[in-house]
């Protein structure tokens, strides 16, 4: 039988130490500038919402993430400063609330402030979600906002309030807005919110005849449906049609059940979250499931199975896993809750390896980024090496240089053929560039990302005078919560023949 949480001071306590821990954590890791694309996208949403006094997409659209931000923002914009350090901040800042908020969600859901407290310093330390949290992306965020609505949800339904249940539907919504992905774990607030009774022997699913109160339904449907349609008239629908139908370099497309990239999601768990915790995971599954509730065994069973959504898409990232590891750390923080009463030295030392074995597994990383990031210092090098006027051919690092160089970028062609059409009409607009004195360059992964054939170089090469301005040490922001992936990269002039 579920228990009810425990008030008191020892919750204000752990509640205080938990935020202020991550809070102090992400700002002494703190990137030295944003380092991923969606990261700048969404620092120039709100920027631009500020000078057009109208709210601005991010990537995808993302407005919710860009309504948080631009509060955060205020101060900053009357200092006259740009929101580079607002968008980091508010991934700690949001990192921190997340984790208070799963400590008061597994707190609700048993009742037990030990088990709350081992799950929250469990993702607290994540590497692939503590890392995120560090140079602007909205994981944080869009992480408390669905903890926010499962936790009201719960509490909401077992205290019959028509107004937690509100706010709770709006909440996952909200979640949404921030965060496109959200909309596969969304289905579980609904599950959780019905909270059936299941037994066994004879196996039977009975759900109370309260959940199907109109008042209740109404609270619960209303406020989601209203923002799910507000939201997909305005710039939703072809966000999915794009994700479900087209595939490009941009989307996140699914490439099946089982693939190739599920063994690197294996790999990427298996270097950065000690083996020993999924043990602990299956223990906590198997207890939960037999001595705790069964509904609650199934349902967060089911919030692990979107792993084979995000650990099979073209554009994976170990960052996609991180609302994967709640359920796995409320499993594990389950068992260790039980070993806790066993013998507490023990567990001591367990949540000590833990912990620190995924902080020292990121924190060479973090400590360098912290001085010195390598996509913003480039940036910076381009700014002092072209002049104001110039045109910068490059491909993934065109946020950076456009934010930090405040130079205008060209796309090229996306793995081009050889001769075709599309490369003669790219190499014909850099001539014409030339020709009306806009000095042109390009950067060394301008013209190898996405040019594996080197068509690309071969016809500039043919075309115009390639000279080598200089390099500068950078970083590819593509893997960050993995590994320092550092290499200098060269600065190339394009001249008329």
């Amino acid at each position: 039988m579920v228990m009810r949480s425990e008030p008191g001071n020892k919750i204000k306590f752990i509640i205080i130490f938990l935020f202020l821990l991550n809070l102090f954590a992400g700002l002494f890791l703190i990137n030295e500038g944003l380092f991923q694309y969606d990261s700048i996208h969404l620092a120039e949403a709100v920027e631009y919402t500020y000078k057009t006094g109208q709210l601005q997409p991010a990537v995808r659209g993302r407005y919710g993430s860009v309504i948080v931000t631009s509060i955060l923002y205020w101060p900053s914009f009357i200092l006259g400063h740009n929101a580079d350090f607002t968008t980091r901040f508010a991934s700690v800042l949001f990192h921190s609330l997340s984790i208070v908020m799963l400590f008061l969600f597994i707190n609700e859901l048993f009742g037990n402030r030990i088990q709350a407290l081992f799950g929250a310093v469990l993702l607290s330390f994540t590497p692939f979600y503590f890392s995120s949290d560090t140079y602007g992306k909205e994981h944080g965020m869009s992480m408390f906002f669905l903890l926010l609505s499962f936790f009201l949800v719960y509490r909401g339904v077992k205290n019959k309030s028509l107004v937690l249940i509100g706010i709770s539907s709006f909440a996952i919504a909200f979640a949404s807005s921030i965060r496109e992905a959200m909309l596969v774990v969304t289905p579980l607030y609904f599950i959780l919110y019905l909270n059936p009774e299941i037994s066994i022997r004879p196996f039977k699913i009975t759900i109370p005849r309260e959940r199907f109160d109109p008042k209740m339904l109404f609270s619960l449907l209303l406020p989601f449906l209203f923002s799910f349609c507000v939201m997909y008239l305005t710039y939703l629908k072809p966000v999915i049609y794009n994700e479900l139908f087209l595939r490009d370099t941009g989307t996140v497309v699914f490439l099946g059940i089982f693939t190739p990239v599920l063994k690197l999601v294996v790999h990427d768990l298996y270097k950065s979250v000690p083996l020993l915790l999924f043990v602990f995971f299956i223990i906590g599954v198997i207890r939960i499931g037999y001595k705790e509730n069964f509904f609650l065994a199934i349902f967060l069973l089911l919030w692990v199975m979107p792993i084979f959504y995000f650990g099979n898409t073209q554009t994976y990232s170990p960052r996609y896993l991180d609302v994967i590891m709640v359920p796995v750390y409320i499993f594990a923080s389950y068992a260790l809750s039980d070993l806790y009463g066993k013998n507490k030295i023990i567990t001591y030392i367990v949540i000590v390896y833990f912990v620190g074995s995924m902080f020292v597994f990121m924190y060479p990383m973090l400590k360098f980024r912290h001085h010195y990031n390598g996509a913003k210092q480039f940036a910076l090098y381009v700014k002092e090496k072209t002049e104001e006027d110039a045109v910068i051919i490059t491909s993934d690092d065109r946020p950076f240089i456009r934010y930090y160089s405040d130079r205008k970028t060209i796309n090229y062609p996306i793995n081009p053929a050889a001769y075709t059409k599309e490369v003669n009409d790219f190499v014909n607009k850099i001539d014409k560039l030339l020709m009306e004195g806009v000095p042109v360059y390009v950067t060394e992964w301008g013209l190898n990302s996405y040019d594996p054939d080197n068509i690309l170089g071969t016809s500039l090469a043919i075309k115009f005078n390639i000279s080598i301005i200089g390099e500068k040490l950078s970083e590819d922001y593509h893997r960050p919560d993995m590994k320092l992936d550092l290499r200098n990269q060269k600065l190339f002039k394009i001249d008329l023949r």
